[in-house]
């Protein structure tokens, strides 16, 4: 379903547009970690005048515009008052990671006259896109000693390729099907072995201008160098890796620093979250105890029924992306929630509560998008078909707070890159920036 009120930013669209995508596309092309997702997120909100918080210190007062990060996760407020806790919080959770390879611990790894890099699967990929890549490496490296000292790491040339078998060495690919075995089949080639070659340890080292003793362990991960970029005939498309789901990240900080400055009775904060894509089982997901604990930390020496008051009065969104109806699959979509791309943001729904979104959570979305004049479609999965999840779930059943699952339209959804559509990105900002001040009800 598409609404059809009037649209009255497409009118000023071209200039203000434009410029929302280069920072966007700025934004992807700097991410290729969730690392690197949160230190890009840092930024923004520190020249918004965001300071940021420890969380080994005493935090002796919460009020005003803050920011904690944990492994790839970040959670930012801008807190008024303790008294504006009771009117309820309003809560943009996204997340930081995307499906990609990821590098092990132990890199021994050749074959012929081939140095190549040990890789595993994180999330669920669609393998096949990596082959024939020029892949980069980024992420984070821990230096050894007693501080566990953090570094950055990101290759913007290609370090290494998965070369895909010749057609002539498997006659019957096109007809079979393309069978990837995450072990044999996913190695990539980077060094040539044959010649004395440095050890991966000894190469990092030298890209870290760092003594190779001094590196103790990583978390990296390969990307895409392939910057984003428009696409289509009238340039109507984003083309990008990580569309899932740092255009949502970038949509909830952007929005958050905007409104920073504006009257509001809610409290607005953001939640990016790592590991979504593996179930959001950690120290840093969304199921873990980040949210919940800083949020006890901000209401510190309120009382259990003041506490339970702001939790009432509080609406979450999740924002992650959407599947848009695919020309070539037609039959793989519910025919009665058709979604199109540049055709507005998508409510997602599901009775089983894979997505959180319930009647009195879409009505809020309505009635907010009519206000603003932003237009919306509703997502549903077939029957016979396994729906996905997002932090959504999790999230309310952690605060037992009202939360809507909702996002931008993509396709190619888990491949290393992704397509969304240029008006969608600029609905959600406007969304998200509408969702922060609007004087919304919870129920």
């Amino acid at each position: 379903m598409v609404s059809n009120g009037p649209r009255r930013h497409d009118e000023s669209m071209s200039n203000e547009q434009n410029s929302s995508v280069l920072e966007l596309q700025s934004y992807l092309d700097r991410s290729p970690s969730p690392f690197h997702a949160v230190s890009n997120a840092q930024n923004l909100l520190l020249a918004a005048g965001f300071t940021e918080f420890s969380e080994r210190e005493r935090w002796t007062d919460t009020l005003g515009k803050y920011f904690v990060i944990r492994d790839g996760s970040l959670f930012a407020w801008d807190a008024s008052s303790k008294d504006s806790f009771e009117n309820g919080f309003r809560i943009i959770g996204a997340h930081t990671d995307s499906p990609n390879l990821r590098l092990k611990s132990s890199q021994q790894r050749s074959s012929l006259s081939y140095g190549q890099l040990s890789i595993e699967t994180y999330g669920s990929p669609l393998l096949n896109s990596w082959l024939d890549r020029d892949l980069g490496i980024s992420g984070r490296v821990i230096l050894s000693g007693g501080n566990k000292e953090e570094l950055l790491f990101h290759t913007n040339e290609p370090v290494c390729r998965i070369p895909q078998l010749a057609i002539h060495l498997d006659r019957g690919l096109n007809d079979k099907g393309l069978q990837l075995n995450p072990q044999s089949h996913l190695t990539p080639i980077w060094a040539d072995s044959s010649n004395g070659s440095q050890s991966f340890n000894d190469w990092l080292g030298d890209q870290l201008s760092i003594a190779t003793d001094e590196i103790s362990a990583w978390d990296l991960m390969l990307h895409d160098t392939q910057p984003s970029e428009y696409l289509g005939a009238n340039k109507q498309w984003i083309a990008s890796a990580r569309i899932d789901n740092l255009v949502s990240c970038y949509a909830a900080i952007s929005a958050l620093c905007d409104s920073a400055d504006e009257s509001s009775e809610k409290t607005p904060l953001v939640c990016l979250f790592n590991h979504e894509e593996v179930g959001s089982v950690s120290s840093a997901g969304a199921s873990g105890q980040f949210l919940v604990g800083t949020l006890e930390r901000l209401m510190n020496g309120m009382t259990i029924e003041s506490r339970s008051k702001a939790f009432a009065n509080s609406l979450c969104l999740s924002v992650d992306g959407s599947h848009a109806n695919h020309p070539n699959y037609p039959e793989r979509h519910d025919p009665d929630h058709i979604v199109h791309l540049n055709r507005g943001i998508v409510i997602k729904r599901n009775a089983n509560q894979r997505y959180a979104t319930d009647a009195i959570g879409e009505a809020i979305v309505k009635d907010l998008c009519e206000r603003e004049s932003i237009p919306y479609q509703l997502f549903s999965n077939r029957n016979d078909l396994s729906c996905g999840s997002t932090i959504g779930p999790t999230t309310a059943a952690s605060l037992g707070v009202r939360t809507i699952d909702l996002g931008v339209p993509q396709l190619s959804m888990h491949s290393i890159r992704e397509l969304c559509g240029v008006l969608d990105q600029t609905y959600l900002k406007l969304f998200c920036s509408a969702f922060f001040l609007a004087e919304t009800t919870t129920s």
